[in-house]
């Protein structure tokens, strides 16, 4: 029996407002160090920095109404125009919606990220960035305007662009399933594993986990067939002790990687899914990541067993240390997870890829809350 994302009783997901929070604070934390190093004022051309840097001013809706009416005459945003709108926008919701009603002011951020100049990209990327924190209609004109520099600005060898334009599509892909779907079209889910799961750049990892996650969550079925084939081809390249490894379950199970061709899927690929699986087995199921890792790993490696692939023959399993992980995972008495736990052993020994009769010998099924 196959589990799906459609059939799970009890998804396990982290709340959107909970990750919006996590990006949000990311952005006050940047901000913040920017200006302990003292680079504002040679960025955004304020004049000689003092000891110290002055905090700004609080901006209520009628200065930036100003702002970006001047922006919009203007036909530019310097980078003090950008500097005080990164901030403004940070103050809250009505700041946002005020600027993205003047007809014209997106576009001139965006024309400034589109521009040849790398410091005037970076700045009007981290001040989209700012503005995604907005309303969904919000999220999607940034996208219609600006989507595909935001993807191709994954490949930038510019950290701070690369890492602003992260922050903004994990805001879209939060609030926006229109924009969503639009971005998926250019091949973003490919470029976000290969951040995902790079070696040598190991900052962005986090951070495309987060966007991957989202996509999993929000908008599975617009990840198209290139892209899932791509993911399934590299699925080996991602480690359970990098960062952004509680996501990988629950984007392999929501994207249904499992269920491609077998000719995409083989033993090693099983293979790692069981060391994956095995490496979750010491977390605590009662903290978000853990249970993130857990529940949907026991997903993933049920529905491999049910795929009775001929690869499954090859997948070299221990049936001593798979019946400690299983009584590690049934001692904590949890419904949902017994259920699965249940599926993926019948599953199993459906298989008779271990001494079934010797499993069922070392594997104690608790007396856990299940409905009959």
């Amino acid at each position: 029996m196959e589990d799906t994302a459609e059939t799970m009783q009890t998804p396990m997901r982290m709340e959107d407002t909970a990750l919006r929070r996590k990006i949000r604070e990311y952005a006050r934390q940047q901000r913040k160090e920017l200006r302990t190093n003292s680079m504002d004022a040679l960025r955004f051309c304020l004049g000689q920095i003092q000891d110290k840097i002055r905090e700004l001013e609080c901006l209520d809706v009628k200065d930036v109404r100003g702002l970006a009416s001047r922006i919009k005459r203007r036909k530019h945003a310097d980078a003090a125009d950008m500097y005080h709108l990164s901030h403004a926008f940070l103050q809250g919701n009505a700041n946002i919606i005020v600027f993205a009603g003047v007809q014209g002011a997106t576009q001139v951020i965006v024309k400034e990220l589109t521009g040849g100049h790398v410091q005037r990209q970076i700045e009007a990327a981290e001040c989209l960035c700012n503005l995604s924190l907005g309303k969904p209609y919000v999220c999607e004109k940034i996208t219609n305007l600006a989507g595909s520099y935001l993807v191709t600005y994954l490949t930038s060898h510019e950290p701070r662009l690369k890492r602003s334009c992260l922050w903004t599509l994990a805001n879209i892909l939060a609030s926006c399933r229109k924009s969503a779907k639009m971005l998926l079209q250019m091949q973003l889910a490919t470029k976000l594993w290969k951040l995902y799961t790079a070696t040598d750049a190991p900052d962005y990892q986090e951070d495309a986990g987060i966007c991957l996650y989202l996509i999993a969550m929000h908008a599975p079925s617009e990840v198209t067939t290139e892209d899932r084939r791509y993911i399934a081809e590299h699925l080996q390249e991602k480690q359970p002790t990098e960062p952004g490894a509680d996501y990988f379950m629950y984007i392999v199970f929501q994207l249904d990687i499992v269920g491609l061709d077998s000719d995409l899927i083989c033993a090693s690929h099983y293979q790692h899914f069981y060391h994956f699986f095995m490496a979750n087995v010491e977390l605590d199921y009662n903290t978000p990541n853990g249970k993130l890792r857990i529940l949907y790993g026991v997903h993933v490696l049920a529905n491999i067993f049910a795929t009775s692939c001929p690869a499954l023959d090859a997948l070299h399993l221990d049936a001593a240390n798979f019946a400690y992980a299983l009584n590690k995972l049934f001692g904590f008495k949890n419904e949902s997870l017994t259920l699965v736990l249940l599926r993926l052993l019948a599953n199993l020994m459906h298989l008779q890829l271990a001494d079934n009769e010797q499993l069922l010998e070392q594997v104690r099924i608790y007396d856990c809350p299940v409905r009959a």
